[in-house]
């Protein structure tokens, strides 16, 4: 289950751009169409621990979910 993280009501449009959380923690926006760089919407929105994975969720918040880990018994 998801915790979220930050609040920011972030709008967003999901017809022309890309939205994610980078390595340092920034939110930002790219244009689908791959031509041009990524802008930075949110500077330092998050500080990332190894242990989750960081997304955006429905609500336009930062959420974070535990990362799956392997077991060493699994074969």
């Amino acid at each position: 289950m998801a915790e979220k993280v930050k609040k920011l009501n972030l709008q967003r449009d999901y017809k022309n751009y890309l939205y994610f959380i980078d390595g340092s923690g920034n939110v930002c926006q790219k244009a689908k169409s791959g031509e041009g760089d990524s802008k930075v919407l949110v500077q330092g929105a998050v500080d990332r621990d190894n242990r989750f994975l960081y997304f955006i969720d429905k609500d336009g918040d930062i959420a974070r979910s535990p990362r799956g880990s392997r077991s060493k018994n699994a074969a």
